[in-house]
């Protein structure tokens, strides 16, 4: 068997294991649920919360009708274009867009997985490669990754960013990371693992010079710049998002990460129905990936994606009156590149166990209907 033939049966279990976990999940929740397997209550659930809830809403109405510079449907600009985008694009030859919004975070979780398989075997082996894999398709609020919301794009976009990093494939970089400072804020973060990796190869061993091609990270926060320039074009104002996100129904503010981790603890004792759907899966995802980042600094893992994911992690709980901190944390990629690192062992399993039985656990309580955010 050719390698290309390898590679691609490869390719094609990756893909088939993470969306037939996820598949997977969604059965067991409806069994569950239900008692007994109904198939058409099964797809009624699962179109409602894929396509219908929150975010997944406002992003349908974007590809639907645009931004909007006055009305009710103004603050959906906090949302970013590119995924719209694609759904508007790909509804003309489905039809729907809801199926295109499903189909785009689907087809981008698996292709993403494919990649994250490829950036970890670039110096490990097949089985932390297959671990990292698994990780991601099971980390506890993975759901997301399965309906109308943009985690499933943007990790396809930042590990692919990440992924020509390493191969230093400037002109990927600078077009992957402009893509995805299209799709979510996170995005403009990836410049600083660029140009981490630029430093670190000039001032490092290779002693490389800076080329002319090095400049096309700059790409990375122009993504940024075509979004501050659309609410600039509605609104006269780059800034506009920020005002929406202060207001209702998000009242988002920029605090340090004490306060807010203060607060989070705060509200989880305040609000005992809340307390592990939402506040006190922040307050331990922030510690758990901290934990996961200084184990890498001690593993000396590589520099720049040390630097990607505590940026990261800091950037995303500097937001005040945080309730998807479990989603956003999802697309934290080095936490996926270090802890396929663990060895096999009880940790291990412990590792894939405790996060099987959380994503379970947050996949049923999504589709009854809990506030997972």
């Amino acid at each position: 068997m050719s390698t290309l033939k390898r590679k691609a049966r490869t390719w094609g279990l990756i893909a088939a294991a993470v969306l037939g976990i996820h598949a997977l999940m969604l059965l067991l929740a409806h069994l569950v649920i239900q008692g007994a397997f109904h198939p058409g209550e099964l797809w009624t659930m699962a179109v409602s919360r894929l396509t219908e809830p929150g975010d997944a809403t406002r992003y349908l109405d974007i590809a639907r009708n645009g931004y909007t510079a006055t009305g009710e449907n103004a603050i959906n600009l906090v949302f970013y274009p590119l995924y719209p985008l694609l759904i508007r694009a790909l509804s003309v030859m489905t039809g729907s867009l809801p199926l295109s919004g499903v189909l785009i975070s689907q087809i981008s979780y698996a292709a993403a997985s494919i990649l994250l398989f490829e950036t970890i075997l670039l110096d490990g082996d097949r089985r932390c490669a297959w671990d990292g894999v698994l990780l991601m398709a099971l980390y506890p609020f993975s759901m997301f990754a399965m309906g109308v919301f943009s985690e499933g794009l943007f990790l396809l976009l930042s590990i692919g960013c990440l992924y020509a990093l390493r191969r230093q494939r400037y002109i990927a970089v600078g077009i992957l990371g402009f893509l995805a400072a299209l799709t979510r804020t996170q995005g403009v973060l990836l410049l600083f693992p660029a140009v981490c990796d630029i430093v670190s190869r000039r001032l490092g061993a290779e002693k490389r010079k800076l080329r002319g091609k090095d400049a096309l990270i700059l790409l990375i926060p122009a993504g940024f710049g075509v979004y501050l320039f659309i609410n600039y074009r509605l609104h006269g104002n780059c800034l506009q998002f920020l005002q929406f996100e202060a207001g209702a129904p998000w009242y988002q503010s920029t605090r340090w990460i004490g306060e807010n981790i203060a607060t989070q603890f705060q509200m989880a004792l305040d609000y005992s129905g809340l307390d592990w759907i939402i506040y006190w899966p922040q307050i331990i995802l922030y510690a758990a990936a901290l934990g996961v980042l200084l184990w890498g600094v001690r593993r000396k893992e590589r520099i720049s994606e040390l630097v990607y994911g505590g940026v990261y992690l800091g950037f995303t709980y500097l937001s005040g009156w945080m309730i998807s901190g479990g989603r956003y944390l999802m697309c934290c990629v080095p936490m996926y590149l270090i802890l396929c690192k663990v060895k096999p062992g009880m940790a291990r399993g412990l590792l894939f166990l405790g996060s099987g039985l959380l994503f379970f656990a947050y996949s049923l309580f999504y589709l009854i209907g809990y506030a997972i955010m």
